[in-house]
């Protein structure tokens, strides 16, 4: 399995390494090479983490640990534990979470400490740690990892390590430096290459923004992170920025096209199983049905407060009752909306009593990012909390109540910022190398693979042979039929290929209808049967047209000689096997021995 191949696209078009791995993991361990099988789950379980699917990744995931223990392949062992680390916080099972991410570690401290390795690892477990809210031990985690990517002068991956300190810097209530530190990130990777974490970093500081109520510059960085999501194809990432812009539509008055808005991000995160997304597209829904005075805002309330009781998330109870308490609010039942006003004041209460306890913890962690100036702003903003809170304990009318309750919520959000989700995934700047029709390798990217077989063959002096494959009479196909069957005809021809291809193998279109075949350990003598299979392949499809000729398709072969010093010459010498072969009556077999 070409692994390089595989990341790039884990990074570029996660939708489409699903397709073409999806089907490897059904096959036994005995039909498929075991590596294979390992390395496939866990390219699998990575594209679900980078498309924000992790309700999907616990089966993919858990399958693929079994088999990595029954192997002893303990690397893979560690990074299944990992990303199933990341998979238990989709099912709210923290303890598992944490559990999980503890035994990668240590596996990966204990295999391969200081390497890239582990510090993949480490980038995982601050993920687990910071969203299970042990910030101090994800910060020195993450401190690590990024001591480990300087050292390796890894940039992509010092990229995420950034990332993961601004979000820390958002936690304490420094707005500033968070954004600092999310375009630092950014600045160190490629932006058209790397959609999905340009997207998230864009949303992390859409939401900065917003809590620092600045409303057009997070709806600015909003409108970027869904055009990045969209262009990634990543409908969970772009649900998030689309709820991100619907919030800022409510809080400038601008409800129908909030609900709107509202109405797209529903279905996507239900199908996706998105718990805290769910909660809240339903609780901005209620109010904004409250303010269109439309019916139904009961039915979105009754979805949202039972998984609210569920996730016994004080933010999620915290918005619970704060929508209630603007719902009657609008439908006018004063009472009602009063009470619900008190329940908001006394749970903002308790969650500033925990934010005051968790302090000292986090004012430490800051001396781990060697950042002197957070100690200042984190204790005026305590200060400022302390006196809020006081001044919220006096008020006795409901009014005032909702005044002081809009203060108090903006200063503790400064401080307590809802935790994010921080997608981290392997990042890579490389073109993506797939050929979009046939589904193949494109000229580059077998060209680079033909190179490189070349080299280590010199190197080991084992066979490799190299075949150039045309289709006959291709012209024929779109002169009569058209363009849609000759794309049909491409397709049905690189399928048939592929399918008698070995898993070392490659095959990559090289212009037109013409591809190159590049098959290591190898000889050109012992290949024609595997053109025979192929043109018995193409001789059963058929293409539901009358008249249709039959689809055939000519090869010229050679082997690697001692004296070849390029790519070129070998394709040379099968280029002229494959028109030896068409001009001796196409349909046909040629070697070319050089």
């Amino acid at each position: 399995m070409d692994n390089d191949f595989y990341n790039q696209l884990i990074v570029t078009q996660p939708q489409q390494l699903l397709t073409q791995l999806e089907p490897l993991i059904h096959h036994s361990a005995t039909d498929l090479e075991k590596e294979v099988q390992l390395q496939a789950r866990y390219f699998i379980a990575s594209a679900y983490y980078y498309l924000s699917q992790r309700n999907k990744i616990f089966s993919v995931a858990e399958k693929g640990l079994t088999l990595a223990r029954a192997q002893g392949e303990q690397k893979f062992e560690a990074r299944f534990l990992a990303i199933l680390a990341i998979g238990a916080l989709s099912k709210q099972n923290f303890n598992f979470a944490n559990n999980y991410a503890n035994q990668a570690l240590l596996l990966a401290e204990e295999l391969a400490a200081e390497t890239l390795f582990h510090g993949e690892i480490l980038l995982l477990a601050a993920q687990v740690y910071y969203e299970t809210g042990a910030l101090q031990r994800a910060l020195k985690v993450m401190v690590k990892a990024n001591e480990i990517f300087t050292n390796l002068n890894d940039t992509k991956n010092r990229s995420e390590a950034l990332a993961s300190i601004a979000l820390m810097y958002d936690e304490l209530g420094q707005p500033e430096q968070a954004i600092e530190y999310h375009l630092q990130s950014l600045d160190l990777i490629d932006i058209e290459t790397n959609l999905i974490e340009a997207s998230i970093t864009y949303y992390n500081i859409a939401l900065t923004y917003h809590s620092s109520n600045e409303p057009q510059k997070a709806r600015h960085y909003a409108e970027l992170s869904l055009h990045y999501a969209q262009k990634a194809k990543d409908e969970v990432g772009a649900a998030y920025a689309i709820y991100e812009l619907a919030s800022l539509d409510e809080e400038q008055q601008a409800f129908d096209r909030a609900f709107e808005l509202v109405n797209t991000v529903i279905p996507v995160v239900q199908e996706n199983d998105v718990t805290g997304m769910i909660i809240l597209s339903h609780l901005l829904r209620a109010r904004l049905l409250a303010h269109l005075q439309l019916p139904d805002w009961e039915a979105d309330l009754a979805i949202a407060e039972p998984l609210v009781e569920k996730t016994a998330s004080l933010k999620r109870r915290i918005a619970l009752v704060r929508t209630k308490a603007k719902i009657y609010e609008l439908i006018n039942n004063p009472p009602s909306a009063l009470e619900y006003y008190k329940q908001w004041v006394s749970l903002n209460e308790e969650q500033l009593k925990a934010t005051q306890e968790q302090s000292t913890r986090r004012y430490q962690a800051m001396f781990e990012l060697n950042e002197a100036e957070a100690e200042n702003e984190l204790l005026h903003t305590q200060k400022k909390l302390a006196e809020t809170e006081l001044e919220a304990k006096e008020f006795r009318q409901w009014l005032l109540i909702i005044l002081s309750l809009l203060l108090l919520i903006v200063l503790v959000a400064a401080v307590a910022m809802l935790l994010m989700q921080v997608k981290t995934k392997k990042k890579f700047r490389e073109m993506a190398m797939v050929d979009e029709l046939t589904n193949t390798r494109n000229r580059r990217s077998i060209s680079l693979f033909a190179q490189q077989t070349m080299a280590e063959a010199k190197e080991k002096h084992t066979n490799v042979c190299f075949a150039m494959v045309d289709i006959d009479h291709f012209k024929s196909f779109n002169d009569r039929f058209g363009h849609d069957v000759g794309d049909r005809v491409l397709k049905a021809v690189a399928s048939a290929i592929a399918s008698e291809l070995r898993v070392r193998d490659a095959l990559g279109r090289w212009g037109g209808e013409e591809w190159l075949i590049v098959l290591p350990d190898s000889r050109c003598e012992s290949i024609e049967n595997i053109f025979q299979r192929i043109q018995s392949r193409l001789k059963t499809m058929h293409l539901g047209l009358e008249d249709a000729p039959v689809i055939t398709v000519s090869m010229g072969c050679t082997n690697l000689l001692a004296h070849d010093m390029s790519l070129d010459q070998v394709v040379k010498r099968a280029d002229e096997a494959l028109y030896k072969a068409k001009n001796n009556g196409r349909n046909r077999f040629e070697i070319n021995p050089g």
